[in-house]
């Protein structure tokens, strides 16, 4: 192993310096009628956060709770402190005039709007925006996050052990909040979904919305939690629990992120940061390249064994249905170059637009049906910005390494960015990838 590819006693103590302008040093002293403007900002941040990641750990017991006491509009709470922190930031790093890459991305979100609005009606696209909230506020907020890294630590071993007990616990009871829903104004919201698996079997979600949300908070709870302990018999068994949790909730596409990413977070530095540098692009580029198939081949494949089909049925399904649908949609309900805009795919269009719903199942394909086939070299620039991490410069960038690697093979089969944890931690790892370290500018 390479001198680079150790930690620096200091910054393993520290993490990484993130230099700007408009944020310049964590929040230090816990008395808040000393702080300054810069500490309320960043404050506002984790309480967004913390605020956001507990009502989703725990979103099943606590709709129900306040559905039961005609409190529903609490439930949407966080939702507005996540977008008072990302607008207060923005606002906070704008005061002294805008760095290019902040005016970049506030360019490239008002694109997408003013497409959206040309081919889909105002509240799609309202709705789009506010379906991606947590992918907006991680992408403005990573800083404060990723500065403030040991409260986070502190917090996700907490949640972790919510989740992975909500499961277990699941096995054995079944909750009164399973399939409560509740109305907001003409819309319909279930609470908790309540579903079985196609050959039987309780799908199990514990605390959280849905089984396959609580495998995801699992799988991110438990990289954190693992990644920021010490002893390997512990790191070994919080991540064996991880696994069970993962098995217990019968999410399959959450097993290829728990098995590429085990030999980073259970071996940590004895695998050479050269040896591990080049897997996000690799498996970026598969997930950029894997869903255009379709445009050029036939793949309407027959499996005759009965087992093997129903192991597969859904990456099949996704290459012979959905993504060559996505496309469709892409050329004929938007433009093939500039795209559809926000809420031109997903979720929105479960509300207004259901007749051509597609949910992309890739995050690329999500992000071409918005944007057009003139992100394509925003794309590859982004993946080539991965090779820039090296996971053990210190612990933050390890954190942030595997939340990108958990991102692009998630984002082999899904959209990512509508699955709330998974959005906000989608947010960071681009952010990240964008920042500079002390190290980094010597």
């Amino acid at each position: 192993m390479t001198s680079a590819d150790r930690m620096p006693a200091r910054q393993a103590r520290l993490g990484p310096v993130m230099n700007h302008p408009g944020l310049t040093s964590p929040v230090q002293d816990m008395n808040w009628h000393s702080w300054t403007a810069n500490d309320g900002v960043q404050a506002l941040a984790l309480l967004a956060l913390l605020s956001y990641c507990v009502t989703a750990a725990i979103t099943g017991p606590f709709r129900w709770a306040v559905g039961l006491v005609g409190l529903t509009p609490i439930i949407y709470f966080p939702q507005i402190l996540m977008l008072g922190s990302t607008l207060a930031v923005v606002v906070w790093e704008s005061r002294q005039g805008l760095q290019p890459l902040r005016a970049m991305t506030l360019l490239v979100i008002s694109y997408s709007i003013l497409v959206g609005l040309f081919h889909t009606p105002v509240y799609q696209v309202l709705f789009g925006i506010y379906t991606l909230l947590p992918f907006w506020f991680g992408l403005s907020c990573s800083e404060i996050i990723f500065r403030h890294w040991h409260l986070v630590f502190k917090t996700s071993v907490w949640l972790w052990l919510v989740v992975v007990t909500g499961v277990i616990l699941n096995y054995w009871i079944a909750y009164p909040w399973e399939g409560f829903g509740y109305s907001v104004g003409d819309l319909d919201v279930v609470s908790s979904r309540e579903w079985e698996n196609i050959g039987g079997g309780k799908r199990l979600a514990g605390f959280s919305r849905a089984s396959f949300d609580a495998a995801l908070q699992t799988l991110l709870l438990g990289v954190i939690v693992v990644m920021g302990t010490r002893w390997v018999w512990l790191r070994l068994l919080i991540w064996s629990i991880t696994f069970l949790t993962i098995y217990m909730t019968t999410s399959k596409g959450v097993y290829n992120m728990f098995a590429i990413l085990s030999p980073v977070v259970i071996l940590g530095q004895k695998i050479p940061s050269s040896a591990i540098r080049w897997w996000p692009l690799a498996l970026g580029l598969v997930a950029l390249l894997l869903p255009m198939t379709p445009l050029f081949m036939d793949v309407n494949f027959y499996i005759r064994d009965q087992e093997l089909a129903n192991l597969t049925f859904s990456f099949w399904d996704r290459l012979n249905d959905m993504w060559p649908n996505a496309w469709k949609l892409l050329e004929n309900q938007g433009s093939s170059l500039w795209g559809r805009g926000l809420g031109g795919i997903g979720t929105p269009q479960t509300y207004f637009e259901f007749n051509r719903f597609n949910a992309a199942d890739n995050i690329f394909v999500y992000w071409f049906v918005i944007f057009g086939w003139v992100a394509l070299p925003g794309f590859l620039l982004l993946l080539l910005r991965s090779l820039r991490l090296n996971p053990w410069r210190d612990p933050v960038e390890a954190a942030a390494y595997c939340l990108l690697l958990a991102t692009l093979i998630y984002g082999i089969t899904a959209n990512v960015v509508e699955s709330g944890f998974f959005a906000i931690a989608a947010g960071m790892a681009v952010r990240y990838l964008f920042h500079e370290t002390e190290e980094l500018k010597i």
